[in-house]
C-alpha cells in the first residue's frame, strides 16, 4: 500500500503547489493538467492485474481481436452470447475494427474517457480539483470505477445527463440515461431520479423512503420472484445465504457515517438544507444501502450515486473548495471532521485490501510491459 499512500500524496502536492499560482484560472489549469496526468497515467497504463475486471475486459477484447468474422462483420451486430450490453459491444467493435486489435486498446481507451468524465464532474463542481481528487480516491471511488468499465461508461453520461437534471432538462437527462442503459443496464434505475426529486427534502418524506426500502429488502426475493427473475445468478447467490451479507452492511454503515457527517456538519454550521436533487440523492443511497446486505448486487446502483454524496459531503467539511458550498463558515470542528473523514476512508481502503484484497488488485501495482508479446491473463475468463 505504500506507493498507493505516495500516489494519494501526489494530488496533495499538487493542491499545495497550485496555491503559488496568484491567477485562479493559471492555478484551475495547473490542477487540471496535473490531475489528468497522474490519473490516467496511473490507471491508463496500469498492468492488467491491477483492478479485478482488468484482466476480464482485456481477455474479452482478445478474443475478439482475433476473430476473423468479427473483424469484418458490421460493427452494430449484437452477439446474445456475449453478455454484455449492445453500447458495449458496438464501442468494442468499433474499437477492434478501426482502433487497433492490441487488447490493451480497451484500457488505454476507457481510461482516457472516464479520466475526462471525472474531471468535468468535479471541474464543475469545485473550484479545489486536486483536493477533491484526493477523497475521491481514498473513498475508493476512482478504484472501482476504472474496475468497473462497463458501468464507468455508463457513468460518463450520467455526469452530463445530471447537469441536464438540475436545470430541468428532462428530456435531454432521459435521453443520456438511454444512452448510459446501453452501456450498462444498472442505468435504467437513474430514470426514476426524474420523478423522486418532484417531492420536497422532509424528514417525513425520508422516514418514507427508508421504511419502504427496508419493506422491499424484507420480500425482495418474494419480489424478483414474481417478475421472473429467480433463474438470475444473483437471486440465487443471494438466496443461498444463510445470513446478510457482511460487505453490504459494511457499505450501510459507510453510508450513514458519511451522512451523519454531513447532517451534523450542516446542525453545526447553521447551513441551509441542500436542495431536492442531492437531498434525493442521499437519500436513495441510504435507501439501497439498506437492501444491500439482504442482496449486495444491487448496490451497484450507489456507483452513480456516490460521487454526488462526496461531493455534498465536501461542500460542508471543504467549503472553500466548493463552488456552491453549503457555508463559508470556517469552524475548528471542521478541521477535525475533515480528520476523522480522511481516517475512515483510508480506514476503509486498507481493510479491503486486508480482508477481500481481491476485489480491487491494488497492493502490487506495476505498469504495464508493452515489450512483452504474452500476458498472462489473455484468456482471463470473464466472470
Amino acid at each position: 500500500m505504500a506507493v498507493i499512500f505516495l500516489y494519494f500524496a501526489l494530488f496533495l502536492g499538487v493542491h499545495f503547489l497550485s496555491k503559488q499560482f496568484k491567477r485562479p484560472g493559471a492555478a484551475r489549469l495547473f490542477q487540471l493538467v496535473s490531475c489528468f496526468v497522474l490519473l490516467f497515467g496511473f490507471f491508463g497504463f496500469r498492468d492488467i492485474t491491477v483492478l479485478n475486471d482488468t484482466s476480464h475486459y482485456y481477455g474479452y477484447y482478445f478474443q475478439k481481436a482475433h476473430i476473423l468474422n468479427y473483424r469484418n462483420e458490421p460493427v452494430t451486430t449484437f452477439h446474445l452470447l456475449d453478455s454484455f450490453e449492445y453500447g458495449f459491444q458496438v464501442f468494442v467493435h468499433i474499437l477492434v475494427k478501426y482502433v487497433s486489435k492490441n487488447p490493451y486498446t480497451i484500457i488505454l481507451v476507457s481510461s482516457f474517457i472516464i479520466t475526462i468524465g471525472e474531471l468535468w464532474l468535479i471541474d464543475k463542481h469545485a473550484k479545489d480539483i486536486a483536493l477533491v481528487c484526493f477523497y475521491m480516491l481514498t473513498a475508493g471511488l476512482f478504484f472501482m470505477h476504472y474496475c468497473i468499465i462497463r458501468q464507468a461508461l455508463a457513468l460518463f453520461f450520467f455526469y452530463f445527463a445530471f447537469d441536464h437534471l438540475e436545470k430541468g432538462k428532462i428530456g435531454k437527462y432521459c435521453l443520456l440515461v438511454g444512452c448510459a442503459s446501453l452501456f450498462h443496464i444498472s442505468a435504467i434505475s437513474l430514470f426514476i431520479l426524474p420523478i423522486v426529486i418532484r417531492f420536497s427534502p422532509s424528514r417525513r418524506n425520508a422516514s418514507i423512503a427508508i421504511g419502504a426500502s427496508l419493506l422491499l429488502a424484507a420480500f425482495i426475493f418474494e419480489i424478483l420472484s414474481l417478475i421472473g427473475l429467480r433463474d438470475h445468478p444473483y437471486y440465487q447467490a443471494a438466496i443461498q445465504k444463510d445470513s446478510l451479507s457482511v460487505v453490504g452492511l459494511a457499505e450501510c454503515a459507510f453510508m450513514v457515517f458519511v451522512l451523519s457527517v454531513c447532517l451534523f456538519a450542516r446542525k453545526r454550521s447553521g447551513a441551509p438544507k441542500p436542495d431536492n436533487t442531492f437531498f434525493w440523492i442521499c437519500t436513495g443511497g441510504l435507501c439501497i444501502c439498506l437492501i444491500a446486505p439482504v442482496i449486495y448486487p444491487i448496490s451497484r446502483i450507489n456507483e452513480y450515486l456516490w460521487p454526488f454524496i462526496i461531493i455534498h459531503l465536501l461542500r460542508y467539511i471543504e467549503p472553500l473548495s466548493m463552488r456552491k458550498p453549503y457555508t463559508t463558515r470556517i469552524e475548528g470542528t471542521r478541521n477535525l471532521l475533515r480528520l476523522i473523514v480522511i481516517f475512515v476512508f483510508v480506514t476503509k481502503l486498507i481493510g479491503i485490501n486486508t480482508f477481500r484484497p481481491e476485489w480491487l488488485r491494488i497492493d502490487s501495482y506495476q505498469f504495464y510491459d508493452f515489450s512483452k508479446k504474452d500476458h498472462t491473463y489473455n484468456l482471463y475468463l470473464q466472470k
